[in-house]
């Protein structure tokens, strides 16, 4: 074999090599391709799966749903969602009114969820009206003060509210009952701002409200002064005080006061438009006339309120 014939069966078998390395690219190729493809339609189905899980959390049972709106509400990125929500409709009713934002009530000293509404012109419920929704609170709240006192402060709040928290512990409404003594009386009654936990803690109290009315107040300050409070230190709290633990419990468990917990608030919102905490509205039961003061606010804006509508 000459060295001519030797190169040219060297080149024959290179080019026989190329091509079955073309052909192995090739089906690599393909199978790559397919691969491609199944992991598409295996993430399609997940997602559809996910879409169907999604549309079971529904069915799944109060309990299961319970827990998961407790964890959204807890969760860090909903509370930061409403405060944005909560800034920026402050900011809105500002604008729109030509208000400074140092003018909004609930930036610095009350929970909310939007911007409150002081103006009571565009109420529509009468003097008397307002007169019969107060005379049927007295009727079957506790009260602090004089039951047959001209003036009431409804309190609205909550016990996971920190500004709630730091308006029990400066003893407010304590101290503007002393200002008026047998002119002022108060009764307290639920917002709610902080989710399902902090509607278990207003259910519980109502429920002390009818098995031991007494000490209703004093539930009250005790859980503030153990602030954050869970529910079951609230049930020491409540029994350490006297009410009968059983009962108690039962009540607790069978959630008998949550709509009444919903219908205080819907009313708060409806009759006053308080939406926030704590939400305080002073009512001249002689007149049905009434002022909210929105927030933690000290002593004398209750005493000023009182005697702007003493002489109004």
């Amino acid at each position: 074999m000459t060295k001519k014939e030797i190169v040219s069966w060297e080149t024959c078998n290179c080019g026989s090599c190329s091509g079955a390395n073309c052909l192995g690219t090739i089906i690599a190729a393909l199978w790559c391709i397919a691969a491609i493809v199944a992991c598409f339609y295996a993430c399609k189905a997940t997602t559809v799966a996910k879409k169907i899980y999604d549309l079971n959390i529904l069915p799944a049972g109060w309990e299961t749903n319970v827990e998961k709106m407790n964890d959204l509400y807890r969760s860090p990125a909903y509370i930061e969602y409403v405060t944005q929500q909560t800034d920026d409709n402050i900011k809105s009713f500002n604008e729109y009114y030509n208000q400074e934002e140092s003018d909004s009530t609930n930036t610095d000293n009350s929970d909310s969820v939007t911007n409150e509404e002081e103006d009571n012109s565009s109420n529509s419920n009468s003097p008397e009206d307002i007169k019969n929704i107060v005379e049927g609170m007295l009727a079957s709240s506790p009260i602090r003060g004089d039951a047959n006192a001209r003036f009431t402060i409804i309190e609205y709040t909550e016990l996971h509210c920190p500004y709630c928290q730091m308006h029990a512990q400066n003893w407010t409404i304590n101290a503007v009952i002393d200002q008026f003594p047998g002119e002022v009386n108060s009764v307290s009654r639920h917002f709610i701002i902080h989710g399902e936990d902090a509607l278990k803690l207003a259910a519980t109290m109502e429920c002390v409200a009818e098995l031991n009315p007494s000490v209703y107040y004093q539930v009250f300050e005790k859980a503030f002064e153990a602030y954050p409070v869970e529910l079951a230190n609230l049930i020491n709290i409540s029994t350490e005080l006297g009410t009968d633990a059983s009962a108690l419990q039962t009540c607790v468990d069978e959630w008998r006061y949550t709509q009444a917990v919903n219908d205080m608030m819907n009313q708060a919102y409806e009759v006053f438009w308080v939406n926030g905490t704590p939400g305080n509205v002073i009512i001249d039961r002689e007149t049905g006339n009434y002022k909210v003061i929105s927030g933690a606010y000290p002593v004398d804006e209750f005493v000023n309120a009182i005697n702007e509508l003493k002489n109004s």
